[in-house]
């Protein structure tokens, strides 16, 4: 992020943002869809956590593959940093998905897709996002912040506190966030 902060170009920002957003809100619209779909005689599957939690995955891989294009000690440094991260996620998810009686067979499938995906993002960004320029790096950045505060706010706090969310109140939260970092870019 701190790179992002100092190219002072908000309207990359604003796009990468504001796709994440608009992505993860779509993720929520498909998740809840899934789990009301879901027969009722069967343990519920948290479809929103999962999914967010694939896309975060998915990014943190990325950017695992961008930090090493970027430099070894950079690669290195956000490897410890999203491996830290990603075991206490897994950890989370884990335990979400036992204490709703999944079972371990498909508890096990569900962390070995998010592992995948994020071999599978870290191999696509240390090899294909290589020959992006800076402006695609930072829209690419920026959305994978936003899919990490999603994470953060709309799934594992609700999660945690078990309370009903508003797509209002969290569109505010992104908003006085992004608004928050295109100050900081600009003054």
């Amino acid at each position: 992020m701190p790179d992002i902060v100092h190219r002072n170009i908000p309207l990359d920002i604003i796009i990468g943002f504001s796709m994440g957003v608009v992505t993860m809100f779509l993720v929520k619209m498909f998740s809840e869809k899934m789990e009301d779909d879901n027969d009722s005689n069967e343990a519920k599957i948290p479809w929103g956590l999962i999914v967010a939690g694939c896309v975060d995955e998915f990014i943190d891989g990325l950017l695992i593959g961008i930090g090493f294009i970027a430099g070894q000690k950079e690669g290195i440094l956000l490897t410890v940093a999203l491996a830290v991260e990603v075991f206490v996620f897994s950890l989370a998810v884990t335990s979400t998905l036992r204490n709703k009686n999944i079972s371990k067979g498909k508890t096990f499938l569900i962390m070995a897709s998010m592992a995948m995906l994020f071999l599978i993002g870290t191999m696509l960004g240390a090899t294909l996002l290589s020959n992006l320029t800076a402006n695609w790096l930072e829209i690419i950045i920026s959305f994978g912040l936003a899919a990490l505060l999603y994470l953060v706010t709309e799934e594992l706090l609700t999660e945690a506190y078990e309370m009903k969310e508003s797509p209002w109140l969290t569109s505010a939260f992104f908003v006085g966030f992004l608004l928050f970092l295109i100050i900081g870019i600009v003054v």
